[in-house]
């Protein structure tokens, strides 16, 4: 079931457009026009990419280190638990880390601010004016640039770049026409390579390990999945920003073991998501799918709650990044069906040693 109104409709359509799901003539005849566009959109990014290589251009280089972490594709990879699990392993070793985000919405920038409470989380487009902020007001001396692989007017220390081993390079097409923002040969600029979601009965491992290998950058990766850690009940408040997603009663993995449940999420890839319940042996009747950085309203709630009540359900699963967005929210009454929030650690299985030394070579230049 897919809701988030017509907005998301349509970048549905575009979606299954770009990775050949469609195929009427009148979605083929689009596909072309999808394909003109992506020619020019390419002939932007060498351009773009080419005058920084070339020294026509020069990137603004921050007087502290700078991490980024991103990708090559559109579409949930990981990033923002990547960068969660950088800031959190350089604050172990005594560093002051500043993360910056581009700001498309709410969620990133609370759960980051929940789960980084020492660190500046600097929100906006202008990425060089906070990294100034970062270094000056707070005294960063290291900087974590979510979503910056494309972001060339900063010199980066350190790259790493995602891809979801469930959808690595789409149709291998750029962007209206496809998934990539740039070709997949620009892997070669990466520094790290994280494989995320390899544990997913779709990833298509061999595939990226294909063009990787091709590329000379198999030395280079490390793999990476979603662990599930916890279920605990959101404590939704009839007050606005009363409370806050985390802290709430832990009932446990095994609690939706058998049980017949909702998923509601408003994240890149609710496939994952979902697998990740049913493994927990999670029955996922209900899917209430939203576009990704959707803002709830209680009236999303209320309504929920009223068809898992017609059929039945008593329990709704979120991710934390919807949670730090639904606890916020000022509701009238109670909800009779509960909310259960699944806390996921982002988790290095292979390769770790790959991150380590990365991490320790940028501290010894």
């Amino acid at each position: 079931m897919a809701d988030g109104g017509s907005a998301r409709g349509m970048r549905g359509y575009f979606y299954a457009l770009m990775t050949d799901r469609r195929h009427s003539p009148a979605d083929v005849f689009l596909q072309g026009a999808l394909w003109v566009l992506s020619l020019v959109y390419g002939a932007g990014v060498r351009i773009l990419a080419g005058g920084y290589k070339k020294k026509f251009f020069f990137p603004y280089r921050a007087d502290c280190k700078v991490i980024s972490i991103g990708n090559i594709t559109v579409g949930g990879t990981g990033k923002t638990p990547a960068s969660l699990l950088i800031a959190k392993l350089l604050e172990a070793q005594g560093r002051r880390v500043a993360v910056l985000i581009r700001g498309y919405g709410a969620d990133e920038y609370l759960m980051l601010q929940e789960e980084l409470p020492e660190c500046a989380i600097l929100s906006g487009s202008d990425r060089i004016t906070n990294a100034r902020r970062a270094f000056y007001d707070f005294g960063a001396d290291t900087v974590i640039l979510d979503d910056g692989f494309q972001h060339w007017k900063i010199h980066r220390d350190l790259d790493i770049v995602l891809l979801d081993a469930t959808n690595p390079f789409g149709n291998y097409r750029l962007l209206p026409r496809g998934i990539l923002r740039e070709p997949p040969q620009e892997l070669t600029r990466a520094d790290i390579i994280m494989l995320t979601k390899v544990d997913s009965p779709a990833a298509r491992c061999d595939e990226a390990y294909g063009v990787i290998a091709r590329l000379g950058k198999e030395h280079e990766v490390v793999e990476a999945v979603y662990r599930p850690l916890e279920l605990y009940e959101i404590a939704l408040s009839i007050h606005p920003g009363a409370v806050k997603s985390k802290g709430g009663k832990p009932v446990g993995l095994r609690s939706i073991h058998g049980k017949r449940i909702a998923l509601m999420a408003s994240i890149g890839n609710p496939g994952y998501f979902r697998q990740n319940l049913e493994r927990l042996g999670a029955v996922v009747d209900m899917e209430f799918i939203f576009m990704d950085h959707y803002d709830y309203r209680s009236s999303d709630l209320y309504r929920i709650e009223r068809e898992c009540r017609a059929v039945g359900i008593e329990t709704i699963v979120v991710t934390k990044k919807d949670a730090v967005k639904i606890a916020r929210l000022a509701l009238r009454e109670r909800l009779a069906v509960p909310i259960l929030v699944l806390d996921v650690a982002f988790t290095i299985v292979k390769n770790r040693k790959v991150l380590d030394e990365g991490l320790s070579r940028l501290y010894s230049r």
